[in-house]
């Protein structure tokens, strides 16, 4: 049997109705009574061997697509992927430029991975890796520097020695309240 049903405004639309045993219907109520004991039986048991928290920080990647454009400031304790432009401040745990992105900003980063171009002021505690489509212009601070070959590099080149001197914390202290 089909009735018609008006859904405020919506294209009416067929439902077909139907009826089934009372034995089925017992038959799956009581299947579903069975699966919810188990299920609040197995919340009730703690878990078998050590549970440890992990002091890292969930890590987030944020990524600027091919078709956008930011200009501004942006700061994120995760990933930074760069497919479109950015122009302005950047303060990332890791920044990667892909072949077809374009920074001009000042960033600060533990890691970078330049394929596309950057020009401004960088501060890379960490590794800076110059792809072979990358190009890079500035005044840049680096830990360690890793150039393929095709990779361009003009600028101020300062190595800094300092590991204590992290831009951002890449783990988080146990909460102690």
């Amino acid at each position: 049997m089909f009735e018609d049903i008006d859904l405020d405004g919506h294209k009416p639309c067929a439902i077909k109705s139907f009826t089934t045993k009372k034995s089925t219907q017992r038959q799956v109520s009581a299947m579903l009574q069975r699966a919810n004991k188990k299920t609040a039986e197995q919340d009730n048991v703690p878990a078998k061997g050590k549970i440890f928290s992990s002091p890292f920080k969930a890590v987030e990647t944020t990524i600027i697509s091919d078709s956008s454009s930011f200009q501004g400031t942006v700061e994120t304790e995760g990933n930074l992927i760069v497919h479109g432009t950015v122009t302005g401040i950047i303060k990332c745990g890791s920044l990667e430029i892909l072949p077809e992105g374009i920074v001009d900003a000042n960033v600060e980063a533990e890691n970078v991975s330049v394929a596309g171009k950057f020009q401004g002021d960088m501060v890379c505690n960490g590794r800076l890796s110059i792809l072979s489509t990358g190009k890079v212009i500035g005044q840049i601070a680096y830990g360690r520097l890793s150039i393929e070959s095709g990779g361009q590099l003009a600028g101020n080149l300062t190595r800094s020695d300092s590991k204590e001197s992290a831009v951002l914390p890449l783990y988080q202290e146990a909460d102690k309240s």
